[in-house]
């Protein structure tokens, strides 16, 4: 039987030849991948571990303030004529206030019928025994504003169109008595009228009269600013009590970010024993060191402290899933009972590390950009480079394969064209032989 050729040559698809042998020389590049793959996510576990390490430490930061477990409120009556806030520092208690005047501050207007025309000169503003002056050039009446409001002479400016006439308001930028102020110069002093006059706020605490510059007064009562807003004939109340609201947020924040902390974990290190699938950090000594240590440092109780030694004394507790449960009547008992001491156990005192900063000072070393995460990290990110090295080096060899092979397959193509032709002309030869007989 003849050879036959289909299209060029001797017809061998060579294309497909080539990509068959190419995809068993490929293979390895899946191994590759499916290593990478495993990489990526060993790196996505741990970015997850790190971010609840991270919202962990923030909130045992919370806890470090120890002002926060000695927290105050103050509540004042309805209608009172002022505001108030406490501090830590403030005595427990009601108070009875009066606002009798509110602090002014002094505010005088120019001539109401006629434009003040500013003229060139020296301004001189007096408040109490200081004296400042500013050199104006001449000008309108508001480049003479913005002159005053560009400089350091205790007054404000404005100007205020009346229909009739532009009038300057000078105001004083502080309030009381002491900041009553005179200005003289530039022929400002024709016309001129006192609006309203410096004051000073007077009020009546417990029965006592009380004189401030300022309506803002932080002097009066211990850690209590009463902030006056309007003047009142009878009086109102202001009382002061413990405020644990800022202190028990923390702890459970605290509570709550342990526990998530807890469950990404255990999710990241479970192993499925009915299906026997693993998960990505299953066995992973470095997650479960972690789970270890905090569990460890957690329950653990802090000598040389009077009052609460561990979470437990205030009611926050292990449950046997290893997660942290509050009993709400005794840590409300426990805030308020300042024999506990809660502050400094959170806090610390001198010479002891509280609990937050023993918690915040551990998670750091995992967290830390030279920490224990960083260098399992570290770790995992070189293996991917190598691997990337790796699938750079096998391209290259296979793209030397690819070229070996289409000229092996182009060179028995073209010797299978030559065969054939052969052949074809030995059977046309063999065809014009004579046959025997004839």
């Amino acid at each position: 039987m003849a050879l036959t050729a289909n299209g060029l040559g001797s017809g061998l698809d060579i294309n497909g030849l080539v990509g068959q042998l190419m995809s068993l020389e490929r293979r390895p590049l899946a191994g590759l991948a499916t290593k990478e793959a495993s990489y990526q996510t060993k790196l996505s576990a741990f970015g997850q571990l790190k971010n609840v390490l991270s919202a962990l430490q923030t909130a045992a930061n919370a806890l470090k303030d120890a002002a926060k477990f000695s927290a105050t409120k103050a509540t004042v009556s309805a209608d009172a004529g002022f505001t108030a806030t406490s501090t830590a520092s403030a005595a427990k208690g009601s108070y009875s206030v009066v606002v009798n005047t509110l602090a002014t501050a002094q505010r005088v207007a120019t001539d109401k019928n006629t434009t003040f025309p500013p003229t060139s000169g020296q301004l001189s503003v007096t408040i109490g025994a200081s004296t400042k002056t500013l050199d104006f050039a001449g000008g309108t009446i508001e480049q003479l504003r913005d002159a005053i409001n560009g400089g350091d002479l205790g007054i404000s400016a404005s100007v205020i169109d009346n229909g009739t006439a532009k009038q300057l308001v000078l105001t004083g930028k502080n309030t009381g008595t002491a900041n009553a102020f005179s200005v003289s110069g530039l022929g400002i002093e024709t016309g001129l009228y006192q609006i309203q006059p410096a004051q000073n706020a007077t009020l009546t605490v417990d029965g006592i009269s009380i004189t401030r510059a300022s309506n803002t007064i932080d002097d009066v009562i211990e850690g209590v600013t009463l902030t006056l807003t309007k003047e009142t004939a009878t009086a109102g109340t202001v009382t002061v009590a413990e405020d644990t609201t800022g202190a028990r947020s923390a702890i459970e924040g605290f509570v709550k970010a342990y526990n998530d902390t807890n469950k990404a974990i255990k999710d990241l290190t479970a192993f499925n024993a009915e299906t026997r699938k693993a998960s990505t950090l299953t066995g992973d000594s470095t997650a479960r060191s972690i789970q270890t240590d905090l569990r460890n440092l957690v329950g653990d109780s802090i000598s040389g402290l009077s009052g609460v030694s561990r979470l437990s004394d205030i009611g926050v507790s292990f449950k046997a899933d290893g997660t942290l449960t509050i009993d709400s009547t005794k840590l409300d008992a426990a805030l308020k009972d300042p024999a506990k001491n809660i502050g400094s156990y959170f806090a610390g005192v001198s010479g002891t590390t509280g609990f937050a900063e023993a918690i915040s000072s551990k998670l750091e070393n995992y967290i830390r950009s030279d920490g224990m995460l960083a260098g399992r990290t570290d770790g995992i990110n070189a293996s991917i480079k190598a691997l990337e090295k790796q699938r750079e080096a096998l391209n290259t060899r296979l793209e030397k394969f690819e070229t070996r092979y289409r000229a092996q397959f182009t060179a028995l193509d073209s010797m299978i064209a030559n065969l054939t032709q052969t052949s074809n002309f030995l059977t046309q030869q063999l065809a014009n032989l004579p046959k025997i007989g004839e």
